[in-house]
């Protein structure tokens, strides 16, 4: 005896609003602003010119002038830093965040781009 078929109706629409180019870029903005929030306490401050010139746009964080770039790598070319004066503070500020920390940043990302977690 032959199996009855099935038909299976699925509704894509609203799909292609949630992948435009527009929703992928909220979305990276979104994730980090959120990376921005979340890095933030691993960041050296000193005197806060590092945390407090961070901005975030879709592509990413930026820290301010090679005054970041050398705190963030550990060094600029000539002396090398290994003492922060904030405890808990370092160089590549961006490996310390822990998997909480991660999916948030995630979640954030999905949520900018108007899909629901």
């Amino acid at each position: 005896m032959p199996q009855p078929l099935i038909k299976v109706d699925v509704d894509f629409s609203g799909i292609e609003e949630k992948l435009s180019p527009g929703a992928i870029k909220r979305g990276q903005f979104a994730m980090a602003n959120q990376a921005l929030m979340e890095m933030e306490q691993y960041v050296p401050m000193r005197k806060g010119t590092l945390r407090a010139g961070a901005v975030a746009d879709q592509r990413g964080v930026t820290y301010p002038g090679p005054y970041g770039r050398a705190h963030f790598y550990g060094t600029n070319g000539i002396v090398t830093f290994r003492k922060y004066t904030t405890a808990g503070t370092g160089k590549r500020w961006d490996k310390r965040l822990n998997e909480g920390q991660l999916k948030k940043i995630g979640k954030a990302g999905l949520k900018g781009m108007g899909i629901k977690t």
